[in-house]
């Protein structure tokens, strides 16, 4: 059986940005397994209940990472597609999509570890990046819409 790669080579050129796609999707998947041991191995938060906000613990910020994840997402994934869809150019993708995979793995990276202030700091730099690349790819996708 053929591939969308086969039927439609033009897609190839979209490769990258489809991978760090794949690559997002099964680290969210990761988080979300990760979530309950280390959320809940401490005792620190309880299953059911609402999150108790304290940015020291390592179970609040490994659980509002996983919800922060699976929040943004949804909004990435569609833009990618639809920016694809719609023949935005491979590099514009590629390269946005690139920028937003770097900016997360930060964004994941510093909340993780607690680095820096709770807002204003790393984390939320690493954030804005995500989104603006994110913005990138929509607005690229809208004007080739239209």
């Amino acid at each position: 059986m053929e591939n969308l790669f086969e039927v439609a080579p033009y897609l190839n050129a979209y490769r990258p940005g489809l991978t760090i796609v794949a690559a997002l999707s099964l680290i969210v998947l990761i988080q979300n397994f990760l979530t309950a041991p280390l959320a809940f191995a401490k005792e620190e938060q309880v299953p059911g209940m609402p999150l108790q906000f304290d940015h020291t613990k390592l179970s609040f910020r490994a659980v509002r990472t996983y919800q922060n994840s699976a929040e943004s997402f949804p909004a990435f994934l569609a833009a990618v597609l639809i920016a694809i869809v719609a023949g935005v150019s491979p590099l514009l993708v590629n390269v946005a999509a690139g920028v937003y995979l770097a900016a997360r793995l930060l964004f994941w990276g510093v909340y993780y570890a607690g680095v820096g202030r709770v807002a204003g700091g790393p984390r939320t730099i690493a954030f804005v990046v995500c989104l603006l690349a994110n913005i990138v790819i929509v607005v690229a996708a809208l004007i080739a819409l239209f």
